[in-house]
């Protein structure tokens, strides 16, 4: 009874049951993000295919206009740089009869006469300003008849038509469609047409090559007619309006009675492009592009509602099927939930009360299984801790020789069971071997004891075993002082993605190790193989892919099936060894690192070179420095420095990385030294060091340590070059510059030995009275004593 009252205080746990409805009604969300990304890719694709339809049709106009423009120009250029022209704009108003027979013949010459003339244009003039003559086809006669009798505008008066059109300055210009009223002869009242006519004016101020000195102009009528044959066909398709505008935002023509708005060509930023603009409170999109000719502005305005009915239409039946997603949707959650909780409550309703947990109470029914269940493995957790104490030499002993390949074992049901006192149990046939070498403890403690190692293992081992987790199992191995192995057992149901699951493990175990414990290691991984006897295979494979690390480098994950198709072989041809050669004998020190650089790319960048054709390789540049070294007759301990081993010093290294920057540091001394040797260098060099001399041959540590210190060279090679360029060795230069200094203070104070001494650089009396006398032959005190008398003499 106190068990089933215990049960009871459980059944106000209906959390479950709320987030099973929840999380129900959550899904239901689907639909409606479903629909709404429909929509919105409807909407993007139905845009874009009218954008693309819009610019492919203002191309096609633009092209077509290009063309009669094209007319317009050649007419223009045949009438301007006709020679005669020159000869009738500089005729006044009261020319001979000959003169204007001059007027006449260039009317009937071939510019009057061109067949470049299309339906395009619709007439054309020439006004001759000091003359104040229109020229036209079968025509001559004055601006004032002219207008009033033939071409005027509508609403524009006579002197406003001269002063822009014929007086004004003009460069190819394209003036604003302007309603033309054509007028009879013999009754200018009249109109010869039933309509007047549209037409976009071009004038060019004639001769053009000055604005203050305009003595005509070149005007063509353009037949708007014609060009708005060639919007009906987009107008007709897309509903839209259509404009074209000069660089200065004027409307030259357009399908609408009013101009561009300004707001939209403030826009207008690029040859071609759309963008969407409200106007009126109405949406449209604008697309435009750009005539190269004459700079014009092809503009399109097309309301968004033209192509918006499909989508709508989509949208009207998205939101009547959410809806009847919904309202069936919130009846199969409720019904769905109930049957998903009803194995739930009872699995609660069961769970014994006597384990009798501490702190609080659980809060939904999950959290009470889920501390049943870590009550339960704890147990067993600590059970198996008892076992595994008692056995651990033997099961480290066995699991050792395993790995090695030195003993076989049973995986069936019998030889199971002999193994489970070791607590070693094998789950499938399917195995793998992981090395993980520690490359350095520097970070993870300061001392480098074998309490520390030891720790380290230890970390490795537990923190490897602990995230290699089920389906899978894995058991740790202590091989040597800085090398742990793991031996891998797979489920057999995951046979096919053992090769990703071995990866995610390697790469977990790194990230764990090194960012939380600060160890530095390399992981290497054999191939998964079936069978226990292979697992000595992939051990092996995996110490092959571990010596792959002087390739790689340290800390990285080696796989051993990333190098089973390496070469051996490796780039380093007779010809390029030659090359290397001689830029290091001429000094070249550019084209001796970029060559070293290429070698060493060619090679390793890749990673398919095996590690032993890697050493082979660095031994014949090795060799080839030694060949240079040899042939040139330069000194080893001048460049190396006394008792160096190259080849040693070369293959301390454990990377090939660091190897080559060893090669890349000795080939940089050699050819330095060449270039010492070759070039003015020399004596810039010289002349340095005997500065630097001469200012610090009072410091007692002045020496060739220091001088190659500063100078970054060894001070075998200073030693050498300061005596093959000066005539003495850099001790006895030194000597010198102390003793004058000695010696012009001894005639100037009185002063002890100890004193000269210090103040010259010597830490000892007794050195510097021994140095004083190599140099002078006498003792400080003999040459005060001589140096004195000489004074008395001469003063006697």
């Amino acid at each position: 009874m106190k068990w089933s009252r215990g049960l009871l205080r459980f059944r106000h746990l209906k959390s479950v049951w709320i987030t099973m409805v929840i999380s129900n009604l959550v899904m239901l969300l689907i639909p409606l993000s479903i629909g709404v990304f429909l929509y919105g890719k409807v909407e993007d694709s139905l845009e874009q295919g009218a954008n693309r339809s819009n610019q492919a049709m203002l191309e096609q106009l633009k092209l077509s206009l290009d063309i009669e423009l094209k007319e317009v120009d050649k007419l223009a250029q045949q009438i301007v740089f006709d020679p005669k022209l020159d000869y009738l704009l500089k005729l006044k108003e009261d020319q001979s009869g000959f003169d204007r027979y001059k007027f006449i013949e260039f009317m009937h010459g071939p510019a009057f006469r061109s067949n470049l003339r299309s339906n395009f244009i619709l007439d054309y003039y020439v006004y001759f300003r000091k003359s104040d003559l229109v020229l036209k086809s079968g025509l001559l006669t004055d601006s004032r008849k002219f207008y009033d009798m033939y071409y005027s505008y509508e609403g524009k008066t006579y002197e406003a038509w001269r002063d822009e059109v014929l007086h004004g300055f003009h460069t190819m210009a394209y003036l604003p469609s302007a309603t033309l009223l054509r007028r009879s002869e013999m009754d200018p009242m009249k109109s010869i047409e039933n309509t007047p006519r549209d037409v976009i004016t071009f004038t060019q101020s004639l001769p053009g090559r000055d604005r203050k000195d305009i003595t005509g102009s070149f005007v063509i009528l353009i037949d708007e007619s014609r060009v708005k044959e060639m919007f009906a066909q987009i107008e007709y398709a897309s509903d839209s309006s259509i404009y074209v505008v000069d660089g200065e935002g004027r409307t030259i023509m357009s399908t609408e009675r009013d101009p561009l708005p300004a707001s939209l060509f403030r826009q207008i930023h690029h040859d071609e492009g759309l963008f969407n603009e409200k106007l009126n409170g109405d949406p449209k999109v604008v697309s435009f592009t750009s005539s190269e000719k004459e700079g014009w502005k092809y503009i399109l305005v097309t309301p968004r509602s033209v192509y918006m009915q499909q989508l709508n239409l989509i949208q009207e039946w998205t939101l009547i099927l959410f809806l009847l997603c919904l309202g069936i949707g919130v009846i199969a959650a409720v019904i769905i939930a109930y049957r998903n909780y009803s194995p739930l409550r009872k699995a609660v309703e069961v769970i014994p009360r006597g384990m009798g947990w501490q702190g609080r109470l659980a809060v939904n029914e999950y959290e009470l299984i889920q501390r049943t269940i870590e009550d339960s493995l704890q147990e067993e957790r600590n059970l198996r801790n008892l076992l595994a104490r008692q056995a651990p030499v033997l099961r480290s002993n066995y699991l050792s020789r395993l790995i090695r390949g030195q003993m076989d074992v049973d995986t069936t049901e019998k030889g199971v069971q002999s193994l489970q006192f070791m607590d070693i149990t094998f789950m499938s046939e399917y195995f793998s071997v992981m090395i993980i070498q520690l490359d350095s403890i520097a970070r993870f403690h300061i001392e480098h004891d074998e309490q520390q190692w030891a720790l380290a293992r230890f970390i490795i081992s537990n923190v490897g075993t602990d995230m290699i987790q089920a389906p899978h199992q894995t058991f740790a191995v202590e091989l040597d002082r800085d090398r742990v192995v793991f031996l891998n057992n797979f489920a057999a149901d995951r046979a096919e993605v053992m090769d990703s699951d071995i990866q995610e493990m390697a790469e977990s175990l790194k990230h764990m190790i090194e960012d939380r414990f600060h160890i530095d290691i390399t992981v290497s991984v054999g191939l998964t193989h079936v069978g226990a006897k292979s697992i000595g295979e992939s051990y092996a494979e995996a110490v092959a892919a571990l010596e792959y690390r002087i390739i790689k480098g340290g800390g990285t994950i080696i796989y051993f099936r990333d190098i089973t198709n390496v070469h051996s072989h490796y780039y380093y041809p007779i010809d390029i060894e030659v090359q290397l050669i001689n830029f290091v004998r001429s000094g070249d020190m550019d084209n001796v690192l970029k060559l070293l650089d290429t070698i060493y790319a060619m090679n390793f960048e890749s990673g398919s070179i095996t590690p032993e054709v890697g050493r082979c390789l660095f031994f014949n540049m090795t060799s080839t420095f030694l060949k240079i070294m040899n042939a040139t007759g330069t000194d080893q301990r001048v460049i190396l420095g006394p008792d160096i081993d190259l080849i040693k010093d070369i293959f301390s290294y454990e990377t090939a990385d660091s190897m080559y920057r060893r090669i890349q540091q000795l080939y940089e001394m050699l050819t330095g030294s060449f270039v010492i040797e070759r070039t003015d260098h020399r004596v810039q060099l010289l002349q340095d060091m005997e500065q630097f001399l001469d200012e610090n041959f009072t410091d007692p540590n002045l020496g060739l340590v220091m001088l190659s210190d500063h100078f970054g060279m060894t001070p075998q090679y200073i030693s050498t070059f300061y005596k093959k360029c000066s005539g003495m060795n850099v001790i006895d230069s030194i000597t010198r510059r102390r003793i004058q200094k000695a010696k012009v203070l001894m005639t100037t104070k009185e002063m002890t030995n100890a004193q000269l001494a210090q103040l010259v650089g010597y830490t000892s009396d007794v050195v510097f009275i021994r140095a004083f006398k190599k140099i002078e032959g006498v003792t400080p005190g003999k040459y005060r004593e001589n140096f004195l008398t000489c004074i008395s003499d001469e003063v006697g």
